[in-house]
């Protein structure tokens, strides 16, 4: 805008303008008068023209050009270039933006040398200064020029204090081109950049500058060509790029520009005038300079702009307005009288990764954070679950939002009673208490398809967790419709949501940094302005970390905390560190011992991660109840998790306070600056006596009018998303016993021919086949399959349900020929697990029927209380009370009773329905003061040794034997040539403690490449030795995609040890991957080892 000849001025009158230094009483300000004289604390005309502000530990830092003395136009100008002389760069600091003390000439004019840049004849203009994080250094740039406009550089200074003096570097021109009116822009990944005019003002460069800040890279972009764009003021909000520019027309003012880029060397898309108000055609009489972002105060930036007075440009005014930003993304920047920045934003918070912590306004913010799942919990109990996480010492609620519960069908939202996520905040805040939202669109949490409805299976060829189009397209209208309920209860907004995740653990599915941008983008768009971040484990967290995101990791109770921060203290040495994800015990899956974990090492790290100022997030504080049909299943392999989510946690899954919970409150309260609140009141317990059922409803004889089709067909394309699917046909005949082989059976099958039972197919163990009784033609073959949980980690999440392909039988005839028939002509009954569809069956007197069907009583209570149910009689199913689905049974256990809130029974009379699919054997239920929730019925011990069987390797050669390193962490052995096997036998010969213990927490074998295969089809086949005596440490554990979870032998079994895996089907293997214990110390480590491959099945 100014073409200026700078003429000299001696050095002491130029000291002679400088304020006085002496003391005297400071000038506060009341407002910021946008245009009028703004004084600083001396009581002095602030002096920092075409500046810009450095916030940097707490203060703002104002640097600008320092004019004084007179304005003068030399005779020879033929056009308007008004100046003074140089005089230097100024420099003023401020807590709150609107006092200002003057910090001094920071980079001082060069009297004595003519030659100088910094010589008062020539030109100074645009100072701006930036904060290098790697070489602790404050970098100036600014527009350095002769005195007749023509070396048109950038000049450059640096300093180690933002208040100088800064020690002048030199100047060129950048990329080889003009550089004139400029700012510069640090990006949230350190990486600077320089925007300047060039091409006399004709084009904007876009320079990215070396890690150093000091010069350009080369690496350059020319954008706005030809359109005389100058003053350029940068921003980033909410993801994007905005640039504030201004027309070049010399001291006359035009109209102010607003442009948005996605990337920030572009291509910038203009969106026009963003002022508004008297005189906003032009920008109000002033021209952009800087735009700041307010700290500590969410959504909150400065436009800077300057009013020139040409004539007299020491007396050049300031005019400073803050930005608004509207609901549909529009910015603006109204004209103000007057505002103040103190108040302008109050009621408005922010939060933020800080330099090593957590910033909550500003202060330095350590996250106590409690897992709780809302739709987990009855309504009722939300508010007293929320206040026991209070007592407990927390300050955060930390919870998923699932999106199959909020929308069933596509299209239909359910944000109502159990699923008022806008409620549970509201009363998060009521309490106190901050919230970190976790929207997906995956979740994971032990939860049916680990949260992604199951309509989606509908589109048979979707790709879930990619960029594909349907499925991004569902995800951003669920997106929108969660945010329309609780956008506005952000930090920002003054509400308690402080931080919001992207996506959820994506590491341990792919490695895909295009999609979880995409969601980035999404869930950016819907919270602008809060702090994103993602989770993952330490083992592969830099798969997909964006750069923009703050990252934090995942681990359980024992593990080694430094160890699971190393990598990131690497890579970002000052990130705040945060477990977002401290598992506080582990989840059950039907068929599987109850899970625990010891209370001494949850609090011990927990304290360890407060002693070093991380944060956590304690998964889970209260687990609750997997109601009706929402509990997952886990893979590889198909484990269905049980309807308790007890997870062994604090807070038991009634709400109780736990032996745990006293010793984790009690460290607590060491971190509190105030006395914790007491814990609140429980709710009561009752006992009801047993209930006799009067009446049942038989499946079969309760069927819907059926589907006709040719060849199978799934649940999802019979738009079927849960319970039970009967497939019938007629048979042909079969002279002898026949092979059933149902490619597949998800998840329970039984087999009926004329309405007898045969057997049935489980799909945890397995099972595919069974043997047939002879058949005549025209019997009837029922198929009769429940859906449990979709499995909710891993790739294996696009779980179909019902039969997925086909149902064969085969059979050998009299002549010894082999027949195979690939059954068709189905008539497929859909058979909903609503209450509503239960309680219309037709139910008749139950006498001693012990059928498939549904069993329905009503009993009487003169109070109400929680109370547990047992199912101990009952065969496999779900139960209903008063409407209320409460979840899934299974006689195999080892949950026998299922969780009854005392808030859905009633005085007076109560109704009960069991669905049960195999039949009970005594239709009785009470309701227990206790829960069981650790009793197994299983046929066979879920280990992987039959009684008296030993492996035998004589003759065996291994294919690779050495010793593994002591210590945690991944390691990686590769074969010295590759080889090809099916049954893979791991042996371990010693421990590097040498105790009589062997522990594998992770196993992966490698294809010829190096690449890891797929461990889906993976079983164990062989495992000479497996500790249940707490838990499950089976053989299995050792690739079920949990670092934290592992095999282990039992206390003084002697080595060697040896697990065979069945690996599905032969491979080309070129080594193998394995990972110790994560606990510190990595305990039981294994150190000698034997690999061997084989085609065919070990002997024993």
């Amino acid at each position: 805008m100014k073409r200026k000849i700078i003429w000299s001025f001696a050095l002491l009158a130029c000291l002679c303008c400088l304020p006085s230094a002496k003391t005297k009483a400071q000038t506060k300000n009341a407002a910021i008068i946008p245009g009028e004289v703004w004084k600083d604390t001396d009581g002095n005309p602030i002096n920092a023209h075409g500046g810009g502000l450095l916030y940097h530990e707490g203060t703002y830092y104002w640097y600008g050009e320092y004019k004084k003395g007179e304005t003068i136009l030399p005779e020879w100008a033929t056009w308007e270039c008004y100046r003074t002389d140089v005089t230097g760069v100024s420099c003023y600091s401020s807590k709150d933006l609107l006092n200002w003390k003057f910090e001094g000439i920071v980079l001082p004019a060069v009297k004595d040398d003519k030659k100088h840049d910094l010589h008062p004849s020539k030109v100074l203009e645009r100072p701006k200064v930036i904060y290098n994080e790697k070489t602790k250094k404050f970098v100036m740039w600014a527009h350095v020029e002769s005195a007749d406009y023509s070396k048109a550089c950038a000049g450059v200074a640096v300093s180690d204090s933002p208040t100088g003096t800064f020690t002048y570097v030199g100047s060129f021109r950048p990329n080889g081109a003009m550089s004139r009116d400029q700012t510069v822009f640090v990006d949230d990944n350190g990486k600077a950049y320089q925007f300047y005019s060039s091409e006399n003002n004709a084009t904007l460069y876009i320079s990215e500058l070396t890690d150093d800040y000091l010069k350009p890279t080369g690496r350059y972009t020319r954008n706005f060509v030809k359109q005389s764009r100058e003053a350029p003021a940068v921003f980033k909000y909410n993801g994007k790029y905005y640039m504030l520019s201004s027309g070049c027309t010399g001291w006359d003012p035009n109209v102010a520009e607003l442009a948005v880029a996605d990337s920030i060397m572009g291509q910038w898309t203009t969106i026009g005038n963003p002022c508004t108000g008297p005189d906003a055609d032009k920008t109000f009489y002033a021209q952009s300079t800087y735009v700041q972002q307010v700290y500590g105060k969410g959504n909150a930036y400065i436009a800077m702009f300057d009013r020139w007075k040409k004539k007299n440009l020491e007396d050049s005014r300031y005019v400073w307005l803050p930005l608004e930003f509207g609901k549909d993304g529009t910015i603006a920047i109204p004209w103000r009288d007057s505002w103040d920045p103190r108040t302008q934003w109050e009621g408005q918070g922010d939060f933020s990764a800080g330099k090593g912590t957590f910033l909550l306004n500003g202060k330095p913010f350590v996250i106590k954070a409690a897992e709780l799942h809302y739709p987990r919990i009855p309504k009722a109990y939300w508010d007293q679950r929320i206040k026991l996480c209070k007592a407990l010492g927390m300050n955060t609620i930390c919870l998923y939002v699932f999106w199959n519960s909020h929308e069933s069908q596509p299209g239909v939202f359910d944000f109502t009673g159990q699923n008022d996520l806008a409620e549970f905040c509201r009363l998060c805040q009521q309490n106190d208490m901050y919230v970190i939202l976790r929207p997906g669109p995956y979740v994971c949490a032990e939860w049916e398809m680990g949260g992604l409805p199951w309509w989606l299976l509908k589109k048979k060829d979707i790709r879930l967790r990619e960029s594909d189009p349907y499925f991004m397209e569902r995800v951003g209208i669920f997106e929108k419709a969660v945010a329309e309920q609780v956008a506005g209860m952000t930090i920002q907004n003054g509400g308690p949501i402080i931080m919001v995740q992207v996506e959820n653990e994506y590491g341990s599915y792919g490695e895909d940094k295009g999609y979880v941008s995409q969601i980035r983008d999404i869930v950016r768009a819907n919270y602008p302005g809060v702090a994103l971040f993602q989770c993952d484990w330490a083992s592969n967290f830099t798969k997909n970390g964006l750069h923009d995101l703050v990252w934090t990791m995942n681990f359980g109770t024992g593990a080694n905390i430094e160890n699971e921060f190393k990598k990131l203290g690497e890579l970002r040495p000052e990130s705040p560190q945060m477990c977002s994800e401290f598992w506080s015990g582990w989840f059950d899956k039907w068929g599987g011992r109850h899970e625990t974990r010891g209370s001494k090492e949850m609090v011990g790290g927990l304290k360890e991660m407060l002693d070093k100022g991380i944060s956590f997030s304690l998964y889970m504080t209260h687990g609750g109840t997997s109601w009706g049909h929402w509990a997952g299943a886990n893979s590889p392999g198909f484990s269905p998790d049980v309807t308790s989510y007890d997870y062994d946690a604090p807070i038991n899954e009634a709400g109780q306070v736990t032996p745990k919970y006293m010793e984790l409150r009690e460290m607590l309260a060491g971190y509190s600056d105030k006395k914790l609140p007491s814990i609140p009141k429980e709710f009561p317990v009752i006992n009801v006596p047993k209930i006799q059922f009067t009446e049942v409803a038989p499946l079969f004889e309760n069927l819907p009018a059926p589907h006709a089709s040719m060849d199978i067909q799934t649940m999802e394309a019979l738009n079927q998303g849960w319970g039970s699917i009967l497939y019938r046909t007629k048979t042909p005949a079969v002279p002898t016993q026949s092979v059933l082989t149902i490619t597949d059976a998800h998840d329970f099958a039984q087999v009926f021919i004329n309405g007898k039972l045969i057997g049935s197919i489980d799909r945890r163990n397995h099972e595919k086949t069974m043997l047939l009784p002879a058949m005549k033609e025209g019997d009837q073959l029922d198929i009769l399959v429940e859906a449990m949980g979709r499995i909710n980690f891993g790739r294996a999440i696009k779980d179909f349900k019902g039969i997925t392909e086909k149902v064969e039988l085969s059979y050998t005839m009299n002549t010894g020929s082999q027949v195979t028939v690939n059954l068709k002509n189905w008539q497929i009954y859909t058979l909903s697990d609503s209450y509503q569809v239960q309680k219309d069956m037709k139910y008749v007197p139950l006498k001693d029927q012990k059928v498939p069907g549904c069993y329905r009583a009503t009993f009487n209570l003169k109070k109400t209380g929680d109370t547990f149910l047992n199912l101990e009689t009952w065969g496999k199913g779900q139960v209903y009370v008063n409407g209320h689905a409460i979840g899934r049974f299974w006689k195999i256990g080892p949950q026998q009773t299922l969780y009854m809130p005392g808030c859905w029974l009633k005085k007076g009379e109560n109704e009960i329905i069991v669905q049960d699919i195999v039949g009970p054997q005594e239709t009785v239920v009470e309701g227990l003061s206790k829960p069981i929730i650790d009793k197994l019925n299983v046929d066979a011990p879920n280990t992987h040794r039959k009684e008296g069987q030993t492996l035998n390797l004589a003759g065996e050669t291994p294919c690779k034997a050495g010793e593994f390193a002591a210590g945690n962490g991944w390691q990686e052995v590769r074969f010295d040539q590759p080889v090809t096997g099916r049954y893979v036998c791991i042996e371990a010969l010693n421990s590097h403690n040498n105790r009589e213990y062997a522990c594998i927490a992770e196993w992966y074998m490698l294809d010829d490449k190096g690449q890891r295969i797929s461990r889906e089809p993976w079983t164990v086949a062989y495992a000479d030795d497996e500790d249940i005596s707490s838990g499950n440490k089976t053989a299995d554990k050792i690739f079920d995609l949990q670092e934290s979870t592992y095999w282990s032998t039992n206390k003084d079994v002697k080595f060697p040890h040896y697990i065979v895996l069945d690996l599905g089907a032969e491979q080309t293997l070129g080594g193998f991957q394995y990972l110790p214990r994560v606990e510190q110390g990595a305990p039981e480590s294994i150190k000698g080892y034997k690999i061997y491959v084989k085609s065919q099945p070990f002997k024993f």
